[in-house]
């Protein structure tokens, strides 16, 4: 199964996205593909949720490579994830996810 996903903004921007991408463990990086269509499409704040285990990989590279003024981690929750296709192998797994707010550097230069 081939993921398939496509923002339209035509040439727009959004205030604030909110979203729950991938998490990137079946394709490595799907998560990161997400977050950088956002911070570029966001001229507030981007918020979202990712794997605990990855959040120091992705303060990194929402500071380093996608863009982000900041990238802050509002809170940690649970995330029961139940059997919904055929490569998942167990009837439930419980992940804790991490929900963090980003903001694109274009916001800061134009607020200042």
């Amino acid at each position: 199964m081939k993921e398939h996903w496509m923002i339209w903004t035509f040439g727009q921007t959004v205030d604030t996205v909110v979203m729950n991408p991938p998490f990137g463990t079946r394709r490595k990086g799907a998560d990161m593909d997400f977050l950088s269509v956002a911070l570029k499409v966001a001229s507030g704040a981007v918020y979202s949720l990712h794997k605990t285990s990855t959040r120091g990989h992705v303060k990194k590279a929402a500071l380093r490579d996608l863009n982000a003024s900041s990238a802050e981690v509002l809170c940690e929750l649970p995330c029961d994830v139940p059997q919904l296709y055929k490569f998942h192998k167990k009837k439930e797994v419980d992940i804790a996810v991490d929900l963090w707010r980003f903001v694109p550097k274009k916001t800061q230069r134009e607020v200042t």
